[in-house]
């Protein structure tokens, strides 16, 4: 079974790491692609009132050949990166253990990637590989990669996925509300106790395995993703 690991990496030890210090407050995501040819992370999304020093900082870089934009969305535009094919240090590690970006955030201060490894074996393969080649990694959040139709989909117990799913139907989420949590418990025979407790929880989850990528905080703590996996492990009588 594919297992997902989300890592930290201290800026200064990516191949990306000088990008951002023309615009220190600025954020870049990594868009995610169908693995090719064309490198390991081939697409930034880039904000666009720092567009022109970040693709010059890029065009300097000696790991990239070629920086290019190719859309603009809103307040961001769409970088596509060739890389030096000498590039080492974490990308190569990627590269070498088979494992898919699925989703990456980068800050001036450090790079956070979620990345999907087709056994355990590989992933053991990729911490070898930044060790040696002295890139300080930090585990974040690792678990196994489930079936689509799994119970615990997106982190969701089957009852909690109910709820969510009960709650925006019926237009808990609207503003104004059009339901309430006494009328979901009614609506699914549970008390207003347990629908409060497994919202809360299953929202938690729902959050944790598909939005948060950079979850853990400053103490060195990943509280969404404790609430994820309690709210995962929980019976139905606790929401």
């Amino acid at each position: 079974m594919s297992v997902i690991a989300t890592v930290a990496i201290p800026a200064s030890e990516f191949p990306l790491g000088s990008l951002l210090d023309p615009a220190p407050e600025a954020t870049v995501t990594v868009e995610t692609t169908v693995p090719t040819s064309d490198g390991v992370v081939p697409y930034l999304w880039v904000p666009d009132e720092a567009a022109a020093e970040i693709l010059a900082a890029l065009e300097a870089s000696a790991d990239v050949d070629d920086a290019t934009p190719i859309d603009e969305v809103d307040d961001s535009v769409l970088v596509k990166i060739e890389w030096d094919q000498r590039v080492n240090g974490v990308l190569a590690a990627i590269r070498e253990s088979d494992a898919i970006v699925t989703s990456a955030v980068g800050t001036a201060s450090r790079w956070t990637l979620r990345l999907r490894f087709p056994a355990y074996e590989d992933l053991s393969q990729f911490y070898t590989d930044c060790v040696d080649g002295d890139v300080s990694l930090e585990l974040v959040q690792l678990h196994e990669a489930v079936d689509p139709g799994s119970e615990f989909r997106f982190g969701l117990t089957r009852a909690q996925r109910e709820l969510v799913i009960a709650a925006y139907e019926a237009g808990y989420f609207e503003v104004p509300r059009k339901t309430t949590l006494v009328e979901l418990a009614e609506q699914l025979e549970i008390s207003d106790s347990a629908v409060s407790q497994r919202l809360r929880r299953g929202l938690a989850a729902l959050i944790n395995a598909t939005l948060l990528v950079d979850s853990h905080r400053a103490d060195g703590t990943d509280r969404t993703a404790a609430a994820g996996t309690d709210a995962g492990r929980r019976s139905d009588h606790d929401g």
